[in-house]
C-alpha cells in the first residue's frame, strides 16, 4: 500500500497521489481490482489471510462486501472493483528516519511474510521498505496489492528490490560509513546494484559477504546489458519448487541479521544519559516533575523531541500516553529502538533533525509527506534541547517558540539551560559568544507572547528550570 500520507489533523476524505488509498470519515479505505480481490479472497477463504494479520505480519485489513458504505466509496472511486479497509497507523514513519535496526527488522520482517506466502503458493511481487510500518516497535506490512501468484516459485522476482532496499544500505552504513537518511532521501528506490558496486574495489567486491548479494548480480547485470543474459521469458517459466527460494530466503534473513548486530551505537550523545551532569538525586527529581506535569495536562500524543534514548519517552508512554520519540543522533534512537525490543511500549522513534527535518517528497513532493505534516502532538517534551536549538541549529528564541507552536496542540514542557549550565559550556566551548538572549526572563518573556506559564519549577542541584506552558488558544 502506497501510504496514507495525510496527517491526524485532517478531516473528511483524502487521497493519496496514486488515488488507490484514501481516507473517509476517519477511516482507511483502498480500492482494488479484481485480480487483486481473487487472490485476497481466496487466501480469506483457506483462513491464511486473517492467520497472517493475528501473527502480526500484515496490518488489520477487512474485505468489504457490499454495503451502503461500500456503494458511496465505489461512487466516488470508480476505478475499484473491490474495497479493503485498513487498521489505521500512526504516525507514518519513513526508512530515511529509521534506525539500522529498525530497517533490518523491516528486511526480516519482508522475508518472514514472503515466506509463509510461499507455503501457499503466493508471493510478494514488490519488497520495497515503504511497504513496512511500525507499530509499538514491532513492524507490519501494509501492501496487501503486492501479493501474487507468481508463475514459478524458485526464484523471487522481487530480490533485486529487497536488497536495494535493505541489504545495500546495510552494507553501506557498516563498511563505508553511510546514514539511511542520505541514502533513502536521495533516491526513493535505493541505490542500484552498479552505484553500490563503485563504492567497492574489485577485490573488496570478492569478499564473501559480498559475492553473492553483490558481485554475482553485478556480473549478471552486465551480462544483461549486453544482450547475453535471460530475458522476460525465464522469468514466466512455471515452476513450481519453492525449495531453491525457500534456502535464498533464510540465507538472507541470516545476513540481515548479522549485518544489523555488526553495528556498534557510537554517536556523540548516545551515552548522554549516563554521563550527563545531573547529580545526586536531580535525575529522579526532574522525572517526577515531568511526570506531574504530565499529569496536569493528560496529552493523548506527546511527541518527545530530543529524546536521546528513550527515558522520558517511556516515562511520558507509562502515563498512557501515545509517544512519538525524535532524535537527531542516530546512535541513541538506536537505543531506544533496541530497548522496545525488550520492552514494547506505545513509542514511536524516529531519526529527525529538528533543525532540518525530513521534507516532503515524491510526486509534486506529496507521495511522502514531511515531519510536520505527519507528526503533531497534544503536549511536546523539549528537555535539554532548547540549547542545541540556538546554539546548533543557530535559532533565535521566537524561532524556537514558533516551531514548538507548530508542533503542539495544546502544551509544552520546556527544560530551560542557561548559559552556565555544564552541558551549554559544552556545546560552545569553541565559541566566543556569550549568548546574553539566554536567559530566563527572556525565555518567558518570548514563549510568553504565545504561551501562558501554567507552572516553573527547578530542576534540583542544576541551574536548569522546568515550565509547563500552554497555547494560549488551547489554555
Amino acid at each position: 500500500m502506497d501510504h496514507e500520507p495525510g496527517t491526524t489533523r485532517d478531516a473528511g476524505s483524502f487521497r493519496d497521489p496514486s488515488g488507490f488509498v484514501f481516507r473517509h470519515d476517519g477511516r482507511l479505505f483502498r480500492a482494488i481490482d479484481a485480480k487483486c480481490a481473487a487472490i485476497l479472497d481466496g487466501l480469506a477463504a483457506t483462513g491464511a489471510l486473517q492467520r497472517l494479520v493475528a501473527d502480526g505480519l500484515v496490518v488489520g485489513t477487512s474485505i468489504l462486501e457490499p454495503s451502503p458504505i461500500v456503494e458511496r466509496l465505489a461512487a466516488g472511486h470508480p476505478g475499484g472493483a473491490r474495497f479493503l479497509e485498513h487498521a489505521r497507523i500512526d504516525p507514518i514513519t519513513y526508512p530515511y528516519c529509521w534506525t539500522v535496526s529498525m530497517l533490518a527488522d523491516a528486511g526480516i520482517h519482508t522475508i518472514d511474510l514472503q515466506q509463509r506466502l510461499l507455503e501457499t503458493g503466493h508471493s510478494l511481487k514488490d519488497a520495497t521498505a515503504y511497504n513496512i510500518q511500525f507499530v509499538r516497535g514491532r513492524p507490519v506490512f501494509i501492501d496487501l496489492s503486492s501479493i501474487e501468484r507468481p508463475a514459478r516459485l524458485d526464484i523471487w522476482v522481487a530480490l533485486g528490490q529487497f536488497q536495494r532496499m535493505f541489504t545495500y544500505p546495510l552494507m553501506l552504513v557498516n563498511d563505508r560509513g553511510w546514514d539511511l537518511r542520505s541514502y533513502f532521501l536521495a533516491s526513493l528506490g535505493g541505490r542500484s546494484v552498479e552505484q553500490v558496486g563503485r563504492s567497492f574495489t574489485g577485490m573488496q567486491r570478492l569478499r564473501p559477504g559480498r559475492l553473492l548479494d553483490l558481485t554475482l548480480p553485478l556480473w549478471l547485470n552486465r551480462r544483461g546489458d549486453s544482450g547475453k543474459g535471460g530475458g522476460r521469458e525465464m522469468l514466466t517459466r512455471p515452476n513450481a519448487d519453492s525449495g531453491p527460494q525457500a534456502i535464498n530466503l533464510r540465507r538472507l534473513r541470516r545476513k540481515i541479521a548479522r549485518l544489523a548486530a555488526r553495528y556498534d551505537p557510537g554517536g556523540a550523545w548516545h551515552d548522554y544519559t549516563r554521563t550527563c551532569t545531573y547529580t545526586g538525586g536531580a535525575g529522579d527529581a526532574k522525572k517526577a516533575l515531568v511526570r506531574e506535569m504530565l499529569a496536569a495536562v493528560r496529552p493523548a500524543r506527546v511527541l518527545d523531541l530530543g529524546c536521546n534514548t528513550g527515558d522520558y519517552s517511556f516515562l511520558a508512554a507509562e502515563t498512557g500516553a501515545s509517544v512519538v520519540a525524535a532524535d537527531g543522533d542516530h546512535d541513541a534512537v538506536e537505543i531506544l529502538y533496541r530497548r522496545l525490543r525488550g520492552n514494547p511500549a506505545d513509542i514511536a522513534p524516529m531519526v529527525v533533525d529538528i533543525g532540518n527535518p525530513s521534507p516532503a517528497i515524491g510526486f509534486m513532493n506529496r507521495e511522502r509527506a514531511s515531519f510536520h505534516d505527519r507528526v503533531r502532538a497534544d503536549a511536546v517534551l523539549a528537555l535539554a534541547l532548547i540549547h542545541h536549538l540556538h546554539v546548533s541549529a543557530n535559532l533565535p528564541l521566537a524561532a524556537i517558540r514558533d516551531l514548538f507552536c507548530a508542533l503542539t496542540r495544546d502544551a509544552l514542557i520546556l527544560e530551560f539551560v542557561p548559559p552556565d549550565d555544564p552541558q551549554f559550556r559544552r556545546i560552545t566551548r569553541f565559541r566566543l559568544d556569550d549568548y546574553p538572549d539566554m536567559s530566563l526572563p527572556r525565555c518567558l518573556e518570548v514563549f510568553g507572547q504565545r504561551f501562558d506559564l501554567v507552572r516553573r519549577a527547578p530542576v534540583p542541584g542544576t541551574p536548569r528550570t522546568l515550565l509547563l506552558l500552554r497555547l494560549r488558544s488551547a489554555a
